[in-house]
């Protein structure tokens, strides 16, 4: 079974292993170890949270603990669940949502004002939306609202969440810097306003937000193409380059004829420690960072093999890693 459309290439060996190192699934002396699912998440800055034990589980292999504690991490709000860009889910560590829905969402709330005339909901039916929902989230509470509760809030504001309207209005609302998801009451999503998280938000914006940006995903996902950086947060071309200008602590390496980004601290990464990460297998879960934190993928999953673990609309399922490169559907 072929593993990479050039398996055997070195500089596709390099980057699969440098990945692996950045992206905290693979140990090394260069950097500080992630011991916490806390840890991870400050790390890659935002990892894939849209099926819920995926995105669980994605943190606790880096961390090496188990599903339990990360979980315990969400329970304390530490950890929350937002769509930071793409108007995707993602986890993230709580201090991080504010700024990072404000810089990357306007795009996604440009596409998503467009869809609703689709769903009959006019400026004035959004406001209202808007102003009820987060005014219940603002209210003393000993629980998160649940999306049922949510749902009645918007209903009770003159807007019937039937037909997508309700799941949309959430997916607006959330991606706005202000709501997030809290711990699930069973099997049902909560919200919260970020004034009710237990950390200050870090309040950042223009060129500050955009160096934060660029200089955590290089340092947690490189070496990566500045393409990739611009993929993976929604942002535009123009802005990505920006953001990699700006990236702090960073240095370009040269791989197969393309120039990539990565944290400046690979530059200590020892020879031993890259083939150390190429020789250990990885099962990981569906929809994980190491698939889809990049646009392009060809280095590290070969084209007959991409859609066993990620479909044209978008399902993923668990997949096996072998030398860096994906060989397949874990079942």
């Amino acid at each position: 079974m072929s593993t990479s459309a050039e398996p055997t290439h070195p500089d596709h060996l390099e980057l699969r292993a440098r990945r692996l190192i950045a992206q905290g699934l693979a140990p090394t002396g260069a950097r500080a170890q992630l011991r916490t699912p806390l840890d991870v998440a400050r790390h890659l800055l935002a990892l894939q949270g849209q099926n819920y034990q995926a995105g669980i589980a994605a943190l606790a292999v880096r961390a090496g603990v188990d599903v339990a504690a990360v979980l315990a991490a969400v329970d304390t709000r530490e950890l929350i669940r937002t769509w930071p860009q793409r108007g995707t889910l993602h986890f993230m560590a709580a201090e991080d949502a504010r700024w990072m829905m404000r810089l990357c969402n306007p795009r996604v709330a440009r596409a998503q004002e467009q869809r609703r005339p689709q769903l009959g909901i006019g400026p004035d039916a959004f406001a209202a939306a808007r102003e009820a929902f987060h005014g219940k989230l603002l209210e003393p509470a000993d629980e998160p609202l649940t999306r049922r509760g949510a749902y009645a809030v918007f209903a009770a504001a003159g807007v019937d969440p039937a037909d997508g309207r309700g799941s949309h209005l959430l997916r607006a609302f959330g991606g706005e810097g202000d709501v997030v998801q809290g711990p699930k009451l069973g099997t049902e999503e909560t919200f919260l306003h970020v004034n009710h998280l237990p950390v200050l938000q870090r309040e950042l914006s223009g060129d500050e937000a955009l160096a934060e940006l660029g200089s955590r995903y290089f340092h947690a996902h490189g070496p990566a193409r500045v393409k990739d950086l611009a993929w993976w947060s929604g942002l535009s071309q123009t802005e990505a380059k920006r953001a990699r200008q700006l990236s702090r602590d960073v240095t370009e390496i040269e791989l197969a004829g393309e120039t990539f980004v990565m944290g400046a601290w690979q530059e200590q990464v020892t020879g031993e420690e890259l083939q150390a990460a190429l020789e250990r297998d990885y099962i990981l879960p569906a929809f994980d960072e190491y698939l889809l934190g990049y646009g392009t993928r060809a280095e590290i999953v070969a084209p007959e093999i991409a859609p066993e673990v990620l479909s044209k609309n978008g399902l993923s399922w668990p997949f096996h890693v072998s030398s860096g490169a994906i060989t397949g559907r874990a079942t």
